[in-house]
């Protein structure tokens, strides 16, 4: 029996216990991870994210149950959406900065931007993870696979960090698995109702992390070959 590594979702995982066969789980082939560029697309994320922060209560009741915000319109801002059968399952938006392409801002800006460690970090380039949820269920593997996607975006863009500001309770997740670090106290995150901790770590160092973890590596090599082999929307936004 295959059990779930995080189990109801809000915007960050909840950690309980796996086999390590279930670590190489691959991906069901009716499975997909794609970067939304349809208005039907986005409506799924919007309507999964909205389930997910209502479910913990962490925003108000919409009537269009529908939870969006500026960033989404942003053109450094790539939303990920893993589906199956047109089901949402997961999704997860990462915003890339880098000055040179005139992307100067993402979420953490506001709500760090005063903050030395990161302004540290705003003056070199990075990309954000935020708005991570899941359906009912989560699995280690998809969790695996997107912070993968978000590996391949930093590298294809070449920034110097990654950048994630998880629920408090959950940010020993990342630095668990993936070797982020505390670079700030908790603060209230943006559009949300709840605190979070700045995290933090240089795209060289999650290389050599998880170099032996055959999994993340596996996931993070096939985002990269997805975006260099059909690359529309990044192509089209670095133009």
């Amino acid at each position: 029996m295959i059990h779930s590594l995080y189990q109801n979702l809000a915007d960050f995982p909840v950690v309980t216990r796996m086999h390590k066969r279930e670590e190489a789980t691959v991906i069901s082939e009716n499975i997909q991870y794609a970067i939304t560029t349809s208005a039907e697309q986005r409506k799924q994320v919007y309507g999964l994210r909205y389930t997910c922060y209502r479910r913990q209560g962490s925003i108000e009741e919409r009537a269009d149950a529908q939870f969006s915000d500026s960033f989404d319109e942003k053109p450094n801002s790539f939303s990920f959406l893993v589906s199956s059968r047109d089901q949402a399952l997961a999704s997860v938006r990462i915003s890339v900065v880098r000055p040179d392409l005139g992307w100067t801002d993402s979420p953490v800006q506001h709500v760090y931007g005063d903050h030395p460690a990161f302004q540290e970090i705003a003056h070199a380039s990075f990309v954000e993870s935020s708005r991570l949820c899941f359906d009912q269920q989560a699995r280690r593997d998809t969790f695996v696979r997107l912070v993968g996607h978000m590996a391949a975006l930093a590298e294809f863009y070449d920034v110097e960090w990654l950048v994630a500001c998880p629920r408090v309770e959950h940010s020993g997740v990342y630095q668990r698995i993936f070797g982020f670090r505390e670079l700030a106290p908790p603060r209230r995150y943006f559009g949300v109702n709840f605190e979070t901790q700045l995290l933090g770590i240089r795209v060289a160092e999650l290389r050599n992390h998880v170099r032996g973890q055959r999994p993340m590596m596996a996931a993070w090599s096939a985002a990269l070959t997805q975006l260099m082999s059909s690359p529309p929307a990044p192509m089209l936004r670095a133009s």
